[in-house]
């Protein structure tokens, strides 16, 4: 990955599957984005509005939300570097969801009339695309089974294991331990649970010796036990890595913060 430019990021999640030609690159290379840092939880996006832009995260972390009218919150999915937070606005004008930084965050901006241009041109890099899209799909169908029929535990222990195996395909994990800046408030709301009852299930986790989850950084000590507790498997997440290689940290793109 060529640290230090912005489209690095996107270069390395389509060429997961299928190495990209010198033209394919060349396009992606050539797309006009816009670095922006965001601080904590302060919003990129908000339901209701028509983007003409895509978010791709550089460093740091986005999620995306729906506020309830009694002011609670629903977090629906969790975005790491190298994700597109909002793809479906290609072809979907209103965004039906919000998007905020979870800590401080740089993303980069897409514009959609040259991404559609460049999709247009590359057949390779719009199946590519779709690919994103339907990975996305899949991810969400999961938090769906696991917000719906999992305990607590199980639903924490999913998430965990869910994130490790993100994070280190993406180079940003090492010895199965990982630093995400979320609030207990954070971890409660993409669980579907109280604040309290997330507090209870992390120090479950540590009694049970699954992991060390000091502040916001989790080194998980059993990945057996917590896939097994998680009722966890990767396969819909197509990431074709196996998470118990231990992979250099990656610093960070901080030269854009």
């Amino acid at each position: 990955m060529e640290i230090g430019r912005p489209y690095s990021r996107l270069l390395h999640r389509l060429e997961r599957f299928n190495a990209l030609c010198s033209d394919d690159r060349r396009y992606v290379a050539e797309l006009p984005l816009t670095v922006a840092n965001f601080a904590a939880s302060q919003e990129v996006a908000r339901r209701g509005d028509t983007p003409s832009r895509c978010t791709l995260v550089l460093s740091g972390f986005l999620y995306g939300h729906k506020a309830l009218d009694n002011s609670r919150r629903q977090i629906t999915s969790l975005l790491v570097p190298g994700d597109i937070a909002d793809l479906n606005t290609l072809h979907l004008s209103t965004l039906d969801h919000s998007i905020s930084a979870l800590g401080p965050a740089v993303v980069a901006f897409l514009p959609h009339t040259p991404l559609k241009y460049m999709l247009d041109r590359s057949p390779h890099l719009a199946r590519a695309f779709w690919r994103e899209a339907f990975l996305e799909a899949a991810i969400l169908r999961e938090w769906v089974v696991n917000l719906g029929r999992r305990e607590a535990l199980a639903k924490v222990a999913h998430l965990v294991c869910e994130l490790a195996v993100r994070l280190q395909a993406v180079d940003l994990g090492r010895n199965l331990c990982f630093s995400v800046p979320w609030t207990q408030m954070d971890l409660a709301d993409a669980c579907g649970i109280s604040a309290v009852h997330a507090n209870r299930v992390v120090q479950e986790l540590r009694r049970l010796g699954l992991v060390d989850w000091d502040c916001r950084q989790v080194k998980i000590r059993d990945w057996d036990a917590l896939v097994k507790v998680g009722d966890f498997s990767d396969d819909y997440l197509q990431m074709q890595t196996a998470v118990k290689e231990a992979l250099p940290i990656e610093q960070g793109l901080s030269e854009y913060a």
